[in-house]
């Protein structure tokens, strides 16, 4: 490709045309032949890129991208590379993406640079990364050689949870998780494993009273229990069309307030800072970082964890094993939501059939549809007689917002009005679910992660497995 010295040089030569026709042409070829043998003695760099396999969702991630110049001359270059539709790089401080434009750099002769650019995945999966493409300059600087190094790297996003843990609620939660080792003095009823005896202290309750050691040793001795181990955990994921919607992580107080008002706000990234406030998401990525801090809590408890992922078909089942928090990150970075009616019976069926031991069935779901909602209190019911369902149902704040939202015009009262019925359609789905001995965690987004691991925790501790 021509420089922009070359297209100067071309337009100054035009003016010969004024004296003299012949030897204008013979300027401008002169100027093409000198344009042809200095694009000729370009030589382009080697190009490499290094990727880290593994990133979280909306966590910044440094690519980079290593230039060497083996030529005995110093050269200039601009380069960008294909990036995933997904992948949104961090623009500097003024706003632009200079990798976007064409980064450009000057090269000594015979030396490696070696440049870095941070990106932020706004999508969980396997997103790739495509070839490097380079414009060098010649040595009389006449001409821009272009190459493009084919090279291909993928970047497998998890589900990430560090913005979900950023609230305050969630620190009992994580001191939990720190010390697994800690024990507790459960109530008559909680836990089902005998941990140890210890001497009575006030308030604490008679019936866990050791009558036969407080005898032998003349003062009141208590038992102390511990949650079971070794138990059977299912976590069925939704993969349907509800689960698609993209939410702002909203927490309760914000819901209550009226908060996330600002829904731009929630997608505004600052320009060049590392540290942007948090993405939308799609309702499955909350369900899916729930589920790694599940397995993390479960490895501390050794109970099995098993995965049913399905839509208006069964798309993956794992038989439950020994918590692996990394083996589980890369089955769901596959995880894909379609825009298709859930098919509760199908999956809770094909669980029943596959999982025979009684386990604590974590459903992560959405209630909205009144005949795919009993279509889902059924299932669960049936399936409670063998084992014990937890339904994780996630909210809509905007929806919320809209049911409560004052009505100037006839429009808005419509939208509010089918707001409403939404919502309480949603409300009485879930109380007959809990009616039914179902256990229900209703929550908004920002929250599932938090009130997910609580009542896996309470579950434990209270035995109800």
């Amino acid at each position: 490709m021509p420089s922009g010295l070359t297209l100067g040089l071309l337009g100054l030569t035009s003016f010969l045309f004024l004296a003299s026709t012949p030897a204008a042409l013979a300027a401008d070829a002169a100027l093409l032949v000198l344009l042809f043998i200095d694009g000729r003695r370009t030589k382009a760099p080697s190009a490499a890129r290094e990727v880290p396999r593994i990133s979280s969702l909306g966590v910044v991630t440094e690519v980079a991208i290593t230039v060497t110049n083996e030529m005995e001359h110093p050269i200039s270059l601009r380069m960008t590379d294909d990036l995933d539709p997904s992948l949104r790089r961090i623009s500097g401080p003024d706003g632009r993406d200079e990798w976007e434009d064409g980064f450009a750099a000057e090269i000594p002769a015979r030396t490696v640079l070696r440049c870095r650019y941070n990106v932020r995945p706004r999508a969980r999966g396997f997103l790739s990364l495509g070839a490097i493409h380079l414009r060098t300059l010649s040595p009389w600087g006449l001409a821009w050689r272009r190459t493009s190094v084919a090279v291909s790297d993928t970047l497998q996003v998890q589900p990430g949870v560090r913005d979900l843990l950023r609230d305050r609620s969630s620190h009992a939660i994580r001191r939990k998780l720190r010390t697994p080792g800690a024990r507790r003095n459960l109530q008559w009823g909680d836990g089902r494993e005998f941990e140890s005896l210890r001497d009575y202290a006030e308030g604490d309750d008679p019936r866990t009273i050791d009558w036969k050691a407080s005898a032998k040793r003349r003062k009141y001795v208590v038992r102390n229990y511990e949650a079971e181990r070794s138990q059977n955990i299912i976590l069925a994921i939704d993969a349907g069309r509800h689960m698609r919607e993209r939410l702002p992580p909203v927490r309760a107080g914000e819901v209550e307030r009226g908060g996330g008002g600002d829904e731009v706000g929630w997608r505004r990234v600052a320009a060049g800072d590392a540290q942007a406030g948090p993405l939308d998401r799609e309702r499955m990525d909350y369900a899916l970082g729930a589920c790694m801090m599940i397995a993390s809590r479960a490895q501390n408890f050794g109970d099995r964890v098993g995965v049913v992922v399905f839509d208006d078909r069964v798309r993956h089942v794992s038989p439950p094993r020994r918590s692996d928090p990394p083996s589980l990150a890369r089955t769901l970075a596959g995880v894909e939501t379609r825009l298709v009616e859930p098919n509760y019976p199908l999956a809770l069926a094909t669980l029943g059939r596959n999982f025979r031991k009684r386990s604590l069935v974590i459903l992560f779901c959405d209630i909205i549809d009144g005949s795919v909602s009993r279509a889902l209190v059924t299932s669960l019911t049936r399936i409670g007689r063998a084992h014990l369902p937890l339904a994780i149902a996630i909210r809509n704040p905007a929806l919320e917002r809209a049911a409560a939202r004052p009505a100037s015009t006839s429009a808005d009262a419509y939208h509010r009005a089918a707001a409403e019925e939404m919502v309480q359609a949603r409300a009485t789905t879930l109380q007959v679910m809990r009616q039914s001995g179902i256990l229900v965690v209703d929550t908004p987004p920002g929250d599932t992660l938090v009130r997910t691991l609580d009542k896996y925790v309470e579950i434990k501790e209270r035995g109800l497995l």
